[in-house]
């Protein structure tokens, strides 16, 4: 009976650790849902512990694989991007297995809005320039609520995905742990009624 108990916390304080062993994301540049209005050279995620050189990430936009010079640093996956990214929505898909072996993945999305410089087709006077200006300003501005708009929907949507993942990720060493337990407890009955 002594060893019984013995085992079972043992096996309960394995619980905690399992649960820690697994590697999250700490920070990211650029963070979910961020609307970036620069020029962005690198991309860079980092964990809460090392990580694999295995380890991948890739830049999606419209289903198109933007390419990275990906390179893994202790705790960071830093990504390079070559040319300047285009106004838009993008995703960072990435790919990670921890110090504990298990590969876990996730999605980052933001948005690049760089402001652009037109050159009117058509020379006008000031007059139609104001009128011109005043119209394409309300237009600006109603684009910029829908694309905050579908980016928050967005963000609720993946925030909660995230979270689903992660629940899963936690009970899976429960349900073992639990198994466990059920098998000693069994084999302790089942010599209990040999004796």
């Amino acid at each position: 009976m002594k060893k019984i108990i013995f085992i079972l916390l043992c096996t309960l304080m394995m619980v905690p650790s399992l649960v820690r062993a697994h590697t999250g994301l700490s920070t990211s540049i650029p963070s979910e849902g961020q609307v970036i209005s620069e020029d962005l050279d690198q991309i860079t995620l980092t964990f809460e512990t090392s990580i694999e050189e295995l380890s991948t990430m890739e830049l999606i936009k419209d289903g198109n694989v933007i390419p990275l010079d990906v390179k893994v640093e202790n705790k960071q996956l830093m990504g390079s991007v070559a040319k300047p990214l285009e106004n838009g929505s993008y995703i960072i898909q990435w790919k990670i297995i921890g110090e504990d072996g298990h590969p876990i993945e996730g999605e980052i999305h933001f948005v690049v809005q760089m402001e652009q410089n037109e050159a009117e087709p058509n020379p006008s006077t000031p007059e139609e320039s104001d009128v011109n200006q005043g119209d394409n300003s309300q237009t600006d501005q109603q684009d910029d609520k829908s694309q905050q708009q579908n980016t928050a929907a967005d963000i609720a949507e993946n925030t909660e995905d995230e979270n689903n993942n992660l629940s899963s990720i936690m009970f899976v060493p429960f349900i073992i742990i639990l198994i466990i337990i059920l098998g000693i407890v069994l084999l302790f009955f089942t010599k209990k009624k040999k004796s």
